[in-house]
C-alpha cells in the first residue's frame, strides 16, 4: 500500500469514527472518578479513557484524589495531563470527593450537560462512554413519557471471570421491599439476602433498557439538571451528602432523586467489567463504617422508624451469626470460627448505641 493510500484511508476512518460519535454525543458529558491509592488501577481505567481524553469537545475527564500517599496525584499530573486533578489534602470520602471534582470543574469554567460516575476500579472498552451516554439519552426521553422527570442509566457489570455483577436494587428498608422483608433478612445467609435485595429489573418498551428501583454508584449516567436539583434540595449544596463518609452514599442519593422524579434503568447493550478495589482497613472497621452509615441514611429518610430497623436489624443479624458459629468456636481449628464471632459481637454492641 502506498503512503498517499494508507493516508487517506487513516482520514477516512478518523472521519467516519468522528461522525460515528457526533450521532451518539450531542453535548458534553464529564467523567469523574474518585481515587485513595491504588495507582495501577486509576492508571488502567484512564488508559480505557484514552479515546475521550483525546477528545474535550465531548469530555472532560476529573479525578479527586482522596490524599493518597502511592504517588498518585503525581503520577495522574505526569502522565495524563488532560485530566482534571483536584487533591484532597486529607481523605474525605467517596461522596464529598465526587463534589469536589463537580465544584472544580464548574469552577473552571467546563461546560458538560451529563456527568459519568466512574469507580477506578473498573475496565472498559472505547466505545463505552459513548454508549452509555447515547442509552441515557434514550432512558431519559423514555422516564419523561412514563411520567418521570429525570433518568439514570449504569452499564451491566461484570465480574473479571465474565460472570454478571448485579448493580441493581429493589429498594431500601422500608422504601421498596418494605420494612417486614428487610428485617427478614437478618435470618438469612448474604447470598439469600442479596437476591431478596436486587430483585428483579423490569424490562422497557426500550428492548436494550431495563428498569430497577436504584443501582451501585459503580457507574452512573445522568443529566447536569438532575445534578442541578439534588444540589438544590441538599441544604449543604452539594450532591452527595458529606456526612456520609463511606457506604450508603449511592443509597442516599438514589432515595433523593427518586423524589425528584427519577427514574433508573439498567442498559443491557452497554458494560464494563468491576475489578472490586477493597481497602485495606480491617473488615471489622469497614462493618462499622457500614452500619453507621445505614443507621444515618435509614433515620434521615424514614425517621424515627428506619432508626429503629436498622437498629434492629444489625442487633438480630449479628445475634443469629454469633448463634450459628459459637458450636465451632469449640472445635479443632476454632480460630476462624472465634474470630467471626468476635466480629459480630462487636457490630452487636455498636447496635445497641
Amino acid at each position: 500500500m502506498r503512503p498517499n493510500q494508507e493516508s487517506s484511508i487513516y482520514r477516512h476512518r478518523a472521519s467516519a469514527r468522528k461522525k460515528n460519535l457526533e450521532e451518539i454525543m450531542s453535548e458534553r458529558t464529564a467523567i469523574v472518578l474518585v481515587t485513595f491509592n491504588g495507582w495501577e488501577m486509576t492508571r488502567n481505567c484512564l488508559n480505557d479513557l484514552a479515546a475521550q481524553l483525546n477528545d474535550s469537545e465531548y469530555f472532560v475527564v476529573a479525578v479527586a484524589d482522596n490524599a493518597s500517599t502511592d504517588g498518585t496525584p503525581e503520577n495522574i499530573r505526569r502522565e495524563f495531563p488532560a485530566v482534571h486533578l483536584y487533591a484532597s489534602p486529607k481523605n474525605i470520602g467517596f461522596g464529598a470527593a465526587n463534589n469536589l471534582a463537580l465544584n472544580g470543574l464548574i469552577k473552571d469554567g467546563e461546560a458538560f450537560d451529563s456527568i459519568c460516575l466512574l469507580n477506578n476500579d473498573t475496565r472498559l472498552q472505547p466505545e463505552t462512554i459513548p454508549q452509555l451516554r447515547n442509552a441515557w439519552e434514550k432512558s431519559q426521553s423514555l422516564a419523561q413519557g412514563e411520567g418521570g422527570k429525570f433518568a439514570v442509566v449504569a452499564p451491566t457489570v461484570k465480574n473479571p471471570d465474565g460472570s454478571e455483577q448485579p448493580n441493581y436494587f429493589a429498594g431500601l428498608g422500608p422504601e421498596g421491599i418494605g420494612s417486614i422483608a428487610f428485617f427478614k433478612n437478618a435470618f438469612r445467609n448474604e447470598a439469600s439476602a442479596a437476591k431478596i435485595l436486587q430483585g428483579t429489573p423490569t424490562q422497557t418498551a426500550q428492548g436494550s433498557l431495563a428498569e430497577v428501583h436504584w443501582t451501585s454508584a459503580v457507574c452512573w449516567m445522568f443529566g447536569k439538571d438532575l445534578y442541578d436539583a439534588l444540589c438544590k434540595e441538599n441544604p449543604g449544596g452539594t450532591l452527595f451528602d458529606e456526612k456520609i463518609f463511606m457506604y450508603y452514599e449511592d443509597a442516599d442519593l438514589a432515595l433523593r432523586a427518586r423524589r425528584l422524579g427519577t427514574r433508573f434503568y439498567v442498559a443491557g447493550d452497554v458494560a464494563l467489567t468491576h475489578l472490586g478495589g477493597g481497602s485495606a482497613q480491617s473488615n471489622t472497621r469497614r462493618a462499622l463504617q457500614h452500619d453507621r452509615a445505614q443507621q444515618y441514611v435509614f433515620k434521615k429518610h424514614f425517621g424515627f422508624r428506619g432508626f429503629i430497623l436498622s437498629k434492629s436489624f444489625r442487633f438480630t443479624r449479628s445475634l443469629v451469626r454469633i448463634a450459628a458459629s459459637l458450636p465451632r468456636c469449640f472445635c479443632p481449628g476454632g480460630k476462624q470460627a472465634r474470630a467471626y464471632v468476635k466480629h459480630h459481637f462487636t457490630l452487636m454492641k455498636a447496635a445497641l448505641w
